[in-house]
């Protein structure tokens, strides 16, 4: 039994079947997260508010946050709620 796994070529075949299990396992994990991280429930008025509070806060200035108007507001098509 220990000779046959000595042989390079079944060692490289489980190599490649362990590297194929690792590969299919974290492509379930992805798919398994997916759904958690891709939701559609933020808007460009809460992003606003989360941004502003950021300001506030003082870990962004004011430059950047017109900034991020700015960007929010070409791709929302419309002028933002002041």
């Amino acid at each position: 039994m220990w000779d046959l796994l000595n042989q390079p070529a079944v060692r490289a075949s489980l190599a490649v079947l362990i590297m194929l299990t690792c590969i299919y396992l974290g492509w379930r994990a992805a798919l398994a997260l997916r759904p958690l991280t891709g939701k559609d429930d933020t808007n460009v008025d809460d992003l606003v508010r989360n941004f502003e509070e950021m300001r506030l806060e003082g870990d962004i200035d004011e430059t950047e946050l017109r900034s991020i108007r700015s960007v929010l507001e070409k791709t929302e098509g419309r002028r933002l709620s002041e």
